[in-house]
């Protein structure tokens, strides 16, 4: 089977890497990918690469399915597109994606259907967001609509007001946003729950704790990708049966009641308040950070799950397997980030790394890496390792450590020994 990854961060490699070694794959391709996709499957390209030119290129090079690891192409219409090609895509329709694409549809959505979510409203105009935040105790958090237009903690009601103003104006970059979501704020541990889903039944895979802050104590600026874990205690198997049940079922549900069709990942995105978990965010893909500590423990051959969400088949396969071990990921980033840092530097180490420590690449680039035949290479999985001379940073964040062991304090232990190489 011929499959084509679409990203070029630590969840496409971590996505290549798993289906790199499953026997069912033939060929395996990446757009754009980065220097760790480049070692184990050709880079495309594509210009421009846009969801149309996407589906054409899978329809003429005879692509069987593709697998978005974020969730961009899906938000522009790539299941649209692929469609009249009847090439098969892992994900959802640009309609079904709104979940993802407008924190009001979300929002709107979560309090339709009863779903534990923190106390607040979408408003579509600042007229009402306002007199929505005079009704408010503080402290509140003020969400754009689109995801890129960020969020932010509010102390105070004028400065929180002036906050939904802001976001309703033109900005010289992201545009005006198109209303925002004003919540209670809940501080508490972030954990994102993933399932594969076909729209009519789901199946979860782990719970992720998952760390957004580049300073010691989960604090600091806000950066994506910072850190994530999984655990293997029976808390852990309680939170994801309880997440499932009460979430996940849920969403799935809700979204046939209202004519929603949609196969491929469902995440959500959680803060644990003491009460349990409150709904914050859905998405298409993997979390950021939370593709490479689940995925190595999935013990099963990832393409049968994929191929089972797009054929609506989910109910006829067994339960999937994990390692019983937890793991820890670590991201290593430049200093400065994610404000202003340096990259375009070589990274060295990585071949001093303990067996078994995984090193999944987001900002990192290869000259040496596998390209497509439009490039001079040829498709397939042959080619020599890159050589580390070569390789270089890209942006703030290259490299995720991941690390396995027994019990969360000797896979913590572990990838911070290794980090240190690098």
């Amino acid at each position: 089977m011929k499959l084509l990854v679409l990203g070029g961060d630590g969840r496409a490699h971590a996505l290549v890497w798993k289906l790199f070694n499953s026997s069912q794959v033939t060929e395996l391709l990446c757009l754009p990918g980065n220097g760790g996709t480049g070692q184990l499957a050709p880079a495309i390209d594509l210009d421009p690469p846009a969801a149309p030119a996407v589906a054409r290129y899978a329809f003429e090079h005879g692509i069987d399915l593709i697998l978005p690891a974020d969730s961009a192409f899906l938000h522009s219409g790539l299941v649209d597109e692929a469609v009249s090609f009847q090439v098969g895509v892992c994900g959802p329709s640009q309609r079904s994606a709104v979940l993802e694409r407008s924190r009001c549809a979300a929002k709107s959505f979560l309090l339709r259907h009863n779903l534990p979510t923190p106390n607040g409203r979408a408003c579509r105009d600042p007229d009402t967001a306002e007199r929505f935040l005079a009704t408010q105790p503080m402290p509140v958090i003020v969400k754009g609509d689109s995801p890129a237009l960020g969020e932010r903690v509010y102390q105070d009601r004028f400065a929180a007001i002036e906050g939904v103003r802001q976001l309703f104006r033109t900005g010289p970059l992201t545009g005006a946003s198109e209303g925002v979501v004003v919540e209670s704020y809940i501080a508490g541990p972030r954990v994102v729950l993933s399932a594969f889903t076909d729209g009519r039944s789901a199946v979860p895979l782990l719970p992720v704790r998952l760390y957004d802050r580049v300073a010691e104590d989960d604090s600091g600026e806000q950066a994506h990708g910072i850190g994530a874990h999984t655990s293997n205690t029976r808390y852990a198997q309680l939170l994801a049966d309880f997440m499932h049940q009460r979430i996940i079922q849920p969403i799935v549900a809700g979204l046939a009641t209202e004519g929603l069709p949609y196969w491929g990942m469902l995440s959500v995105s959680c803060v644990i308040a003491p009460d349990g978990p409150k709904v914050t965010a859905l998405r298409s893909s993997f979390h950021q950070g939370e593709a490479q500590v689940v995925l190595p423990r999935l013990e099963d051959d990832l393409l049968p799950w994929l191929r089972a969400m797009v054929a609506q088949r989910l109910h006829e396969l067994p339960a999937p397997r994990f390692a019983p071990e937890a793991s820890v990921g670590l991201g290593l980033f430049a200093r400065g980030y994610p404000n202003y840092f340096a990259s375009g530097g070589p990274i060295s180490g990585l071949e001093d790394l303990d067996g078994g420590v995984l090193a999944f690449h987001s900002a990192t680039e290869n000259p040496a890496g596998l390209r497509s035949p439009a490039a001079g290479a040829i498709f397939g999985f042959g080619g020599a390792a890159a050589t580390p001379s070569l390789l270089r940073t890209s942006g703030g964040l290259p490299i995720t450590l991941v690390a396995s062991a027994a019990t969360l304090a000797s896979a913590r232990e572990r990838v911070l020994a290794n980090a240190t190489r690098i």
